[in-house]
């Protein structure tokens, strides 16, 4: 069976207008052919859709099934038509986003939610790496823009722009406090010093140069499993605060109060990188203006 559009035309035409010849008047074609053409859309089908026995055709109770089934088959390709239409018209089709887990909060996936519905007829591929690998993918030209927390050797040859600052926290447990600390939320450098420190892979030099004068610090790839570890008592860890709001609200975890002064700043900073020189398309322009938009969190 080989149905064409324009048989389906024809038959809707017909079932509206009531007659073969009305039909044929608005479709701009004879009567006769109209008729043959509906003709052979019954002999596909192997049943009649119009009771020819009256002046008028009437549609059996057969072809009112097929009616609605035709209507539907004939929306879905106008819409087909329109979305071919867009596409033809947009600059690119597919676009490839790096985002670090370290800056993905709900915001971000707000963002993302904007675009399936701004930019419906975009294919996206998001990679969630941490940022040094997703410098090194931007450098390769595997993905068109990465947001996430660079230093300055990662932005080397890039461009690059300012987007947000992320709230961050030191936390531990109460138990681990009790057993290192006296209990106490309050740590000096020394003390600071001697505990196990928990950070992110990625950031071994932005922020923490000071840290590395820890008597023990492990460099953990995924956040969740950080936090894991310091639930265990393994050691107190540094993560952004939405990161820690269950376990924080939950009385999981404290937040640690650090008295001197190298190791105060409690924001990081995110940017968004992409190839040096590159044209940024609509749809890329777009991500990044509401990125650069996003209050600090």
């Amino acid at each position: 069976m080989n149905i064409k559009i324009e048989t389906l035309s024809s038959f809707i035409a017909a079932a509206e207008y009531g007659s073969f010849s009305a039909a044929a008047r608005q479709l701009n074609k004879t009567q006769a052919a109209v008729s043959l053409t509906i003709q052979n859309f019954e002999i596909d089908l192997g049943f009649q859709v119009f009771d020819r026995s009256s002046k008028c055709p009437r549609l059996t109770e057969k072809g009112e099934h097929v009616l609605k089934n035709a209507k539907i088959m004939m929306a879905q390709y106008q819409t087909f038509l329109e979305r071919s239409l867009s596409i033809y018209h947009m600059n690119d089709v597919k676009i490839k986003v790096g985002i670090d887990p370290l800056v993905c909060n709900d915001k971000i996936l707000s963002i993302i939610k904007r675009l399936s519905s701004d930019l419906p007829n975009i294919e996206l591929f998001i990679m969630q790496q941490n940022s040094k690998r997703l410098a090194e993918e931007i450098k390769a030209k595997n993905l068109d823009i990465a947001l996430g927390i660079f230093d300055h050797e990662n932005k080397i040859n890039l461009e690059y722009t300012q987007a947000f600052n992320i709230n961050v926290s030191w936390v531990a447990t109460q138990s681990y406090l009790d057993k290192f600390n006296d209990g106490a939320t309050t740590l000096s450098y020394q003390d600071f010093c001697q505990q196990r420190l928990l950070i992110p892979a990625s950031l071994d030099s932005l922020p923490f140069e000071e840290a590395k004068a820890a008597l023990q610090l492990w460099h953990v790839e995924d956040i969740h499993t950080i936090l894991s570890l310091c639930r265990e008592d393994i050691g107190i860890c540094c993560l952004p605060d939405f990161v820690l709001q269950h376990d924080l609200k939950n009385e999981l975890v404290k937040k640690l109060n650090l008295s001197f002064s190298k190791i105060t700043s409690n924001v990081w900073s995110a940017s968004l990188i992409y190839p040096i020189g590159s044209q940024l398309s609509p749809a890329i322009h777009w991500l990044q203006g509401q990125f650069t938009e996003i209050e600090s969190f």
